[in-house]
């Protein structure tokens, strides 16, 4: 990685009712290659004791934040990024994994555009 190491990625993965797959999610960021990051696990007023599950991971950096209604996923990712500090954002699903190297390949290929430039960054790794 070219020197990229010390950018904070805000990683925010907003659910609802998804107590049977939001630890595999969770898992997958946990295990990337690229560790500066923080978790932003946004309940959109589940059902389920989606705070309970999240507890069961010792990680100093999840942060667990619950809405009081159900607001909807664009909300929830807005939540996410009112809480967020890293320079970069990245947005998973609590149903969706990553591959253990993924966001290092994002930061990698963002470290090759000139900073002046304007970046959005889609991928489906």
């Amino acid at each position: 990685m070219v020197g990229s190491e010390e950018k904070l990625i805000s990683v925010i993965i907003p659910t609802y009712n998804r107590g049977d797959l939001i630890l595999r999610a969770i898992s997958s960021v946990i295990a990337q290659s690229y560790s500066n990051l923080e978790i932003i696990v946004v309940d959109d007023a589940s059902q389920e004791d989606i705070a309970g599950i999240i507890q069961r991971i010792n990680d100093s950096r999840i942060q667990y934040i619950r809405h009081p209604n159900n607001l909807g996923g664009s909300e929830s990712r807005n939540t996410g990024i009112k809480h967020a500090v890293g320079e970069f954002i990245a947005f998973l699903d609590s149903d969706d994994v990553w591959l253990p190297n993924k966001l290092e390949c994002q930061l990698d290929a963002v470290s090759q555009i000139a900073p002046q430039q304007n970046l959005v960054c889609y991928s489906k790794f």
